[in-house]
């Protein structure tokens, strides 16, 4: 289990960000706050609060709820990853005596996280006529063979779809092919794709989506404010990522997690990782204030412009003195973020897996 808890005060409510901000059949915002505001007086006044959100809400927002995001980011308050689930649930296990708030029954992380069978810690927000109330979600111990029927069927294929293609498509990474769409800023689309007429398509845009490396070449990239993880980037092989003071395709705009002081620091092009073949590089780009290599044992250099650094798990890169650290996960690329189908058993389904 990878885990990891800064400096941060511990939280007494450990919040499922994206359905959160999605209550409503959109995603605003607005509902996180409210909800925030509904358990403080409806339960604890002096609630402490920590968000986890896939990545893929980010671009769900509007301007205004990005910058929220953000903002519970830079107050260590949130993180942003690739699939919320497993990263919340570590989070629940290492504070088990937090809350949860989601509307997610988690029934395919139920042999992973056992204590999951019969808690009464988990609540459902409800949202009716402009106002949120909670439910205490019925957590009832399920059967073994229905948590393995379950794990089977959210490792298969999205929900409304079957066959080999689509198991396929999903070994691989996946970018949108339209300028006009979100997800064409980010070079992986970090949802499982969707499938129209036989064909790859992005999920948010329906334009034809370009089919990447073999997802299981991916890395993840772990950013931290000191020792507060704030962000897991996908790396696909052979991609870079440039670390700055730009928001572009390919890049990482450190604006969004540092405040105006701190993100001043960092140079508008300050660092380049890049997955070669499954291993990471970093490289200096010639900032202003310099990037250091802290190995594993704590031995400090500093990057010299136009050299690649190799990176490996235990070693991180610090930036400008340390404002801003990342480091390589120790983790596998989540197979994807969708919400499957666990409400039939495939028994009674006329599919083949």
């Amino acid at each position: 289990m990878e885990q990891s808890w800064g400096k941060a005060p511990a939280p007494s409510v450990i919040m499922d960000l994206s359905p959160i901000a999605r209550l409503d059949g959109n995603a605003r915002w607005e509902l996180v706050d409210a909800t925030v505001e509904a358990w403080r007086i409806q339960v604890d006044p002096a609630a402490r609060f920590y968000g986890v959100a896939d990545n893929s809400l980010y671009y769900k927002l509007d301007p205004k709820g990005r910058q929220k995001l953000g903002e519970w980011k830079r107050s260590r308050r949130a993180r942003s990853v690739s699939w919320a689930d497993p990263e919340l649930l570590e989070l629940a296990t290492q504070f088990s005596d937090a809350s949860v708030v989601t509307t997610d029954l988690f029934r395919d992380h139920r042999r992973t996280f056992p204590w999951l069978q019969g808690t009464t810690r988990i609540w459902k927000p409800v949202f009716v006529a402009g106002t949120i109330r909670f439910e205490q979600l019925d957590y009832s111990p399920i059967p073994a063979e229905e948590v393995s029927w379950r794990i089977e069927e959210a490792n298969l294929t999205p929900k409304g779809f079957g066959g080999k293609e689509v198991r396929d498509a999903l070994r691989y990474e996946w970018a949108c092919t339209n300028t006009a769409c979100l997800w064409s800023r980010k070079a992986v689309i970090e949802e499982d794709p969707a499938f129209k007429d036989g064909d790859v398509v992005c999920p948010s845009c329906s334009a034809p989506a370009r089919r990447l490396a073999v997802r299981a070449g991916t890395k993840e990239i772990v950013f931290f404010l000191e020792d507060d993880e704030i962000d897991r980037i996908p790396l696909a092989e052979r991609a870079e990522l440039v670390i700055g003071r730009s928001r572009d395709l390919g890049r990482y705009d450190v604006r969004e997690v540092l405040d105006g002081a701190a993100a001043a620091r960092i140079s508008r092009d300050h660092l380049k990782v890049v997955n070669r073949n499954g291993r990471v590089f970093a490289e200096e780009l010639g900032s202003k204030n310099g990037t250091e290599f802290v190995a594993a044992e704590g031995r400090v250099v500093r990057l010299q412009t136009g050299i690649q650094q190799a990176l490996a798990t235990g070693e991180r890169i610090a930036l400008a003195g340390g404002i801003l650290n990342l480091r390589l996960s120790g983790k596998h690329r989540p197979r994807g973020t969708y919400e499957p189908d666990l409400t039939t058993p495939p028994f009674l389904r006329n599919e083949s897996h």
